[in-house]
């Protein structure tokens, strides 16, 4: 953890993130989709990366700022200062959701992910359920999210693009 800073956003970051968030998509799914081409990843989430995207990421940081008990929301860094992941979770009247944790291969493995998840266990509101999505072929996060509490649901939430089945995980409210 110590080659790593975790931070609230800052000017810049936003960005940054998108880049980063599709290299994460790259290393995470190329390997546990055979269908999936990095071209593929590349065409579907580009919008991550354009302005829009991080116009978008923008007003999500000064949503944070302004209303901490509604959006949380992390920006990974290396020493360098180079973004290799983000963290974004919101609070609505239902549920605690966590949007995304996006971490780069670098990143992984050094208990970033766990502190993550303990800011979001300290953060939710502990009278709602908590869920997510995640890909029905992501092993590593499934298990991860598990360990927190989250049950994955029998059935697929959906299928991205028609072919990659996104399952729905719940944490019971206590």
């Amino acid at each position: 953890m110590d080659k790593f800073l975790i931070t609230e956003p800052k000017d810049g970051d936003e960005v940054a993130i998108g880049p980063m968030h599709i290299q994460s998509w790259i290393e995470t799914y190329l390997p546990q989709n055979k269908e999936m081409t990095e071209e593929f990843i590349k065409k579907q989430i580009s919008f991550v990366a354009n302005e829009s995207g991080n116009k978008f990421r923008k007003e999500t940081f000064k949503e944070a700022q302004e209303h901490p008990d509604k959006v949380l929301y992390r920006v990974v860094k290396n020493t360098e200062g180079v973004v290799v992941g983000f963290f974004h979770c919101t609070k609505d009247e239902n549920f605690n959701e966590i949007e995304g944790i996006y971490l780069l291969e670098e990143a992984k493995g050094h208990g970033i992910g766990k502190k993550l998840m303990e800011d979001f266990l300290n953060w939710m509101d502990n009278n709602k359920p908590s869920r997510l999505e995640v890909f029905g072929t992501n092993e590593r996060a499934i298990s991860f999210y598990s360990k927190y509490g989250f049950k994955k649901f029998d059935k697929e939430v959906r299928l991205y693009k028609d072919k990659f089945p996104i399952i729905e995980m719940i944490r019971p409210a206590k």
